[in-house]
């Protein structure tokens, strides 16, 4: 009996992918017209109503246990509120090759997060490649030199931190969603947390959205809102959670390795930055890093 995932399982991954790859580059094109918070939490604040409608339409579990319910909380306001916007104010500041290469930490960051929290060692391996991952990305963030083009070097580091300190935010809620998921389901886990994001995003959009002028805003800027909101954030946790339970965890999420060359290409391509060889290298040294310290995880 063959072990390979199904094609359909594979086509809804690499659908997924391709989702998830370009909301650096959706997000970087939004900010460029609108604040970011008010990207952010629109585009979380618009998912999280579809989501809190389809979990009432479907039914789907809420968690009983207060215990449960203190997951739910933080995964739903660590991935769905706080990241985004984090993500957001970064992208003002540094490019989406930047960010997406920081954003391939997040596997070993939610390792490292998971492991303090079970009270457990990960294997030598994973020490190994998990610092190179994180050796890439801090070389990323401190030596730009040959590596970014950008008006203001210090700006842009500090969007790199910005893009760094959300991936530890949204790695924390990974690791809550874990947790819960097992209890309640992942679709339930998902859309439900989507809906609590709601206690976050919609105060701070009334509040941000004061100083913007919507009639401004271009299509196309509207269209990578939909990206970030249709595509991002809801379709592509469905194909993700379907690709999953078709193909297998373990077959399946390997493919997440693609995502940082999906966003670094798109980003040359639609937005015209630069990828030197210098980056080439840094990318390689994340990526390897990455494969390295999930082999036996």
């Amino acid at each position: 009996m063959s072990t390979k995932p199904p094609p359909i399982a594979i086509l809804a991954a690499l659908l997924t992918l391709v989702f998830w790859g370009g909301t650096a580059i959706a997000n970087r094109y939004a900010v460029g017209f609108a604040d970011p918070i008010v990207v952010a939490t629109l585009r979380s604040m618009l998912a999280g109503i579809v989501a809190l409608m389809i979990a009432l339409a479907l039914r789907l579990r809420w968690p009983a246990a207060r215990h449960d319910q203190l997951l739910l909380l933080v995964s739903g306001l660590c991935s769905f509120a706080a990241w985004p916007i984090f993500l957001s104010l970064g992208l003002a500041r540094t490019t989406a090759s930047h960010a997406a290469l920081i954003m391939a930490t997040l596997p070993v960051i939610t390792v490292l997060l998971a492991s303090l929290v079970n009270r457990t060692i990960p294997e030598r391996s994973w020490w190994i490649g998990g610092g190179m991952a994180l050796a890439g990305a801090l070389f990323l963030i401190t030596n730009r030199e040959g590596l970014l083009v950008v008006s203001d070097p210090r700006s842009a580091a500090i969007g790199d931190l910005i893009v760094l300190a959300g991936c530890v935010l949204c790695a924390a809620g990974y690791v809550a969603g874990g947790k819960l998921s097992p209890k309640i389901g992942a679709f339930a886990t998902t859309f439900w947390g989507l809906s609590v994001a709601l206690l976050i995003t919609v105060p701070t959009l009334v509040f941000y959205q004061q100083g913007t002028d919507w009639t401004t805003l271009p299509a196309s800027a509207w269209w990578a809102i939909a990206w970030l909101t249709l595509l991002s954030s809801l379709l592509g946790y469905v194909l993700w959670f379907f690709a999953l339970g078709r193909g297998g965890i373990e077959r399946i999420g390997s493919l997440q390795l693609l995502m940082p060359v999906i966003t670094v290409v798109g980003a040359v391509l639609i937005l015209d930055e630069i990828f030197t060889l210098r980056l080439m290298f840094l990318a390689g040294l994340v990526l390897a890093g990455t494969v390295i310290a999930h082999r036996r995880v």
